[in-house]
């Protein structure tokens, strides 16, 4: 009965992610600035006391909550939850619980045996697409990705020594939270966030709102088409898992030919076959590689498999950076 207990734990693993979206459509967490009584959390979070009293059972028992005598507090597990926290979990639990992703993945079988995306079939328009139809939800995936700049920056700082550069592209930056965290440490850096339109202003205002208007600024542009040129470093950061391979080779010959041949790329992702993942790490590796293929028909890969896509796109094969965290950087520059 044991292994079925524990498969039964995964069967409601929908069902957990749903609780944490309930939680923050709520507030309860950020409503728990102090500790509170069940009524007082009640009124806080516009809720009925019973059936909120029900929902935050759920909390204890998975460590987001504590109880004592009566009163709730947040757990330092929980607060990752909250608005403004660093961790930026709360968007990303609103994000991968929004109703068109969650059709999704339902489809998670169709995907599997036809090899391709279904996010399209089962929604009328691709995400990126419902992305744009819907600002506040835009919002949301926005600061999801944004979460990991800081620990991408680490990666890329470990692999990679920026002396001497003065001009880095971010291609596919998003609002700039990666090319931002890089230029903190890098007086004499300047760069370049090479995305759509709307993203790109998005970005410059961004990085003027931290005070890095004078060395950064966003760029429109169409990364299948071309990207802007005159970079010493090009970056392209959770990127290339989005698409599938003839796509990701576009991307890279756009890069090349913006290229000089002293130039270098480095690409960040989560690469299938680096070394020191733990097996926590691994599986949540393996799980957005599935996301990658209901949502957008791509793939994580295996670092011969990026090799395989810079080949084919006129650049040298990769060297595997050393990290210091669960992010992966490739280095490589155009072959001669």
């Amino acid at each position: 009965m044991a292994e079925a207990d524990e498969v039964l734990s995964m069967v409601r693993g929908g069902w957990v992610s749903l609780c944490l979206r309930a939680t923050c459509e709520l507030g309860v967490v950020d409503a728990l600035d102090q500790p509170q009584d069940l009524a007082t959390l009640a009124s806080r979070c516009s809720a009925a006391p019973v059936t909120l009293g029900r929902l935050l059972r759920v909390l204890v028992d998975l460590g987001l909550v504590s109880t004592d005598g009566g009163r709730y507090a947040v757990t330092t597990m929980g607060a990752t939850l909250r608005v403004g926290d660093p961790s930026g979990l709360r968007h990303l639990a609103m994000m991968q619980t929004e109703l068109p992703n969650l059709t999704a993945w339902r489809h998670l079988a169709d995907a599997v045996r036809r090899g391709s995306a279904v996010y399209q079939d089962v929604n009328g328009q691709t995400s990126w697409e419902w992305l744009a139809a819907h600002p506040a939800e835009e919002a949301v995936f926005n600061a999801s990705m944004a979460r990991r700049a800081a620990t991408q920056a680490a990666a890329v700082l470990a692999g990679y020594d920026f002396s001497g550069v003065r001009l880095v592209v971010d291609v596919g930056g998003g609002q700039g939270a990666m090319l931002a965290a890089l230029l903190a440490g890098q007086p004499l850096l300047r760069g370049v966030v090479a995305e759509r339109p709307e993203v790109a202003a998005a970005a410059t205002a961004g990085l003027t709102a931290a005070g890095l208007g004078a060395r950064a600024r966003g760029e429109a542009c169409d990364f299948f088409a071309g990207v802007p040129a005159g970079g010493e470093v090009y970056l392209l950061s959770n990127v290339l898992h989005d698409w599938d391979d003839p796509q990701a080779v576009t991307i890279l010959r756009s890069v090349h030919a913006a290229m000089g041949l002293a130039a270098e790329l480095l690409i960040v992702e989560n690469v299938l076959d680096a070394p020191g993942r733990t097996s926590r790490e691994q599986r949540d590796v393996h799980l957005v590689d599935l996301h990658m293929l209901v949502m957008f028909g791509a793939r994580e890969r295996s670092q011969s498999q990026y090799d395989d896509l810079l080949v084919a796109a006129g650049f040298e094969t990769s060297t595997l950076a050393p990290s210091p965290n669960s992010w992966n950087v490739l280095l490589t520059r155009p072959a001669v």
